[in-house]
């Protein structure tokens, strides 16, 4: 029994941020106001690159998933989606022939249960779903604001999603939030 995820697309991200520019400035003890555009950039990455890393939406997110299910025994699948938290699923489809593909219907051919899909047939699914944070916790707003700052202060030092490479770059990397809402996929 296997899941393949072979390809997950954000349709719609979220519009605002969930760190505002007042609050990371006051963070960083800047008062002036020629770097707003730099340090709404900023912002932005920094929660890009947490989600990334973490599997976990910040934002409220409208995603698109391919997945495929293999293998008979146990005739069930758990789906953990690429990003969570999940509000709602959307819509689930099942590949039924060359470019046809056929809804399913929620709590006849699959279930939601503890945040996570379950499906109950083999095949090639395509799911659209939502998921993120109206509102996120105090203290992935702060790592938000600790990855801004610091990349304010190390400008042209490339921030990427392979943790030994910024280990070096930042020291207090191990300190931050995020690792104790980080998904645990087995």
């Amino acid at each position: 029994m296997a899941i393949y995820i072979n390809g997950t697309t954000i349709l719609a991200d979220g519009v605002v941020e969930p760190v505002s520019l007042p609050d990371a400035k006051m963070w960083m003890k800047i008062d002036y106001d020629f770097e707003d555009g730099l340090i709404k950039d900023l912002i932005s990455g920094s929660r890009v690159h947490l989600e990334k890393i973490s599997g976990i939406a910040l934002v409220n997110k409208l995603i698109k998933v391919n997945l495929q299910t293999t293998g008979i025994h146990p005739q069930v699948w758990m789906v953990d989606l690429p990003y969570s938290p999940l509000i709602c699923i959307d819509s689930v489809t099942i590949k039924t022939g060359i470019n046809t593909w056929t809804a399913l219907v929620k709590n006849e051919d699959y279930e939601v249960i503890g945040g996570k899909l379950w499906l109950y047939t083999q095949g090639i699914y395509n799911v659209q779903y939502q998921c993120g944070y109206s509102s996120i916790p105090e203290d992935l707003a702060n790592d938000i604001l600790a990855l801004t700052s610091w990349q304010f202060e190390n400008r042209g030092k490339k921030m990427n999603a392979d943790k030994s490479s910024l280990l070096s770059q930042y020291p207090n990397w191990d300190g931050l939030n995020y690792h104790q809402y980080k998904k645990v996929v087995f």
